[in-house]
């Protein structure tokens, strides 16, 4: 769960991005301020992943504030949210990871959090996997350098998730695919929160256990890169699909063409 805050002189303005923030279930929003001193002077001890800054703010606009607290805290993620559009330029010399115009809607929102859900899971990286199989038939195993994973999965949709991305490794699965398998029976809303929090969690797993699998989302289209990688599927001409995955039950299963 990313941590963030904001930082607007407009209370209801920053209560609504609260809500749309902490909807996506992504985000737990753990400082809102008002005030940019009080913010510059607050953050570097609350240490959030990533901060929300309102540009146009009286005392110190969000282009100072942002630069003060890139000093403090280096690693420190940026979103300016702002409705005029003529601060992009300065907004992204400042390295910001994302710059939203007012209102930002709630995919805006989420293609924001992506990037750095993104940067952040890079930097838990413990190490970088080399040769790495991963295995389906019979049960679904990852091996790096000939030696088995141990890896904990968050939740058993989580590791469905993976398993699906997997059969589908070559050409992508769109969004709405996977919502049609994972969750057939929720609205589209809370399915696709559903999705982006196990697509975190997935991102999350991988990489804390130094498995170098990255997960590209291209226009709703989601892809998995897999470098130095080998599938057992690969080695057959044909597979019965009965013996996919174990004692692992996915009913999408009879649905595959492979």
């Amino acid at each position: 769960m990313l941590k963030a805050v904001i930082v607007d002189d407009e209370l209801l303005v920053a209560n609504f991005l609260k809500m749309q923030l902490e909807s996506t279930g992504l985000v737990t929003v753990i400082g809102q301020f008002q005030k940019p001193t009080c913010a510059l002077k607050e953050i570097p001890t609350l240490k959030p992943d990533v901060v929300f800054l309102d540009i146009e703010m009286s005392g110190m606009n969000g282009i100072e504030l942002g630069t003060k607290l890139l000093t403090k805290c280096p690693t420190l993620e940026i979103i300016f949210v702002t409705a005029y559009n003529q601060y992009a330029v300065d907004a992204f010399k400042l390295n910001a990871i994302h710059y939203l115009l007012k209102p930002a809607n709630d995919n805006e929102l989420q293609e924001a959090l992506e990037r750095v859900i993104e940067k952040k899971n890079y930097q838990l990286i413990v190490k970088v996997s080399e040769d790495i199989r991963i295995e389906l038939i019979g049960h679904i195993r990852i091996l790096q350098n000939h030696n088995e994973v141990r890896l904990k999965w968050s939740t058993v949709k989580v590791e469905e998730l993976f398993a699906l991305m997997i059969l589908h490794r070559k050409n992508g699965i769109e969004k709405w695919q996977i919502i049609e398998k994972l969750w057939p029976s929720l609205e589209m809303k809370k399915a696709e929160q559903n999705l982006y929090t196990t697509i975190y969690r997935l991102k999350k797993n991988l990489l804390e256990s130094g498995i170098h699998i990255k997960i590209e989302n291209v226009k709703g289209k989601y892809f998995l890169e897999l470098p130095n990688c080998t599938i057992d599927l690969d080695e057959y001409d044909y597979i019965d699909k009965s013996v996919l995955f174990g004692d692992k039950q996915y009913a999408w299963v009879d649905t595959l063409t492979i």
